[in-house]
């Protein structure tokens, strides 16, 4: 198990091997062999082994651009590498965004905390933000679904050539650029950075107003931008 930050460029490909602090992209904190893991490469800590019943604390501080990982308050030493991989060209070294991210082998599980109940071993002398600080979640998104039910909700829906790949609800009329991939909405090329087929950094959407002819030339000089969240910050999440 291994348990920190990553980038959305972090590969994340578990059936080929490539977990959590695997690439240059993430870092984990493994509390099995006592290791920070950073792109395939584990540095040791003096934090003693992991146990069931342990919280492992998580922090990430934008303004020192440094992590912090604690076992039960007992933090180790800064790690800052994750940061030296953000865009020359980028305003801040967050400009990328970072999330929260585990990897887990066969059998194992933990309970996440991002702000929902009041955090066990809080950061010290430090003020942080918890994830619950900037969203929420509805009741019904709360719910995780045995895997043979949600293979028959599957089974039961129905999914058109013309619909968005990624919410199947909307219309897929939009085109990225540059790679000229498609299948996406509106309303969700909106929320990606990144192409989800090639993985490449999307510059412009332009909008399909007859698929039986060309693109519209008339967004194809529109560039929309993400919205980025306050540089000026720490954000912290516990796991047990």
């Amino acid at each position: 198990m291994q348990i920190g930050w990553a980038k959305k460029q972090s590969k994340f490909m578990n059936h080929e091997g490539y977990g959590i602090g695997d690439d240059e992209y993430s870092v984990a904190y493994d509390g099995c062999r006592n290791l920070l893991w950073y792109a395939a490469k584990a540095t040791p800590h003096k934090n003693p082994s992991w146990k069931p019943g342990d919280i492992v604390g998580c922090l990430i501080d934008f303004d020192r651009r440094e992590i912090i990982f604690s076992l039960n308050g007992q933090s180790v030493e800064p790690f800052r590498d994750l940061f030296k991989t953000y865009h020359h060209d980028s305003k801040s070294a967050n400009d990328d965004g970072y999330f929260a991210a585990a990897s887990f082998m066969s059998f194992q599980q933990c309970k996440f905390n991002f702000g929902s109940e009041p955090f066990v071993y809080p950061p010290k002398n430090t003020k942080y933000k918890r994830f619950n600080d900037f969203a929420h979640l509805l009741d019904n998104d709360k719910i995780i679904l045995p895997k043979h039910k949600k293979l028959e909700i599957l089974r039961q829906t129905k999914i058109s050539e013309e619909d968005c790949m990624l919410c199947v609800e909307e219309i897929a009329n939009i085109i990225l650029k540059p790679c000229d991939h498609s299948g996406f909405c509106e309303k969700c090329s909106l929320k990606l950075d990144i192409c989800p087929i090639c993985r490449a950094e999307i510059d412009e959407r332009c909008l399909i107003e007859n698929k039986k002819n060309s693109f519209s030339e008339k967004t194809s000089s529109t560039k929309f931008k993400s919205n980025k969240r306050n540089h000026n910050s720490k954000i912290r999440y516990e796991h047990s």
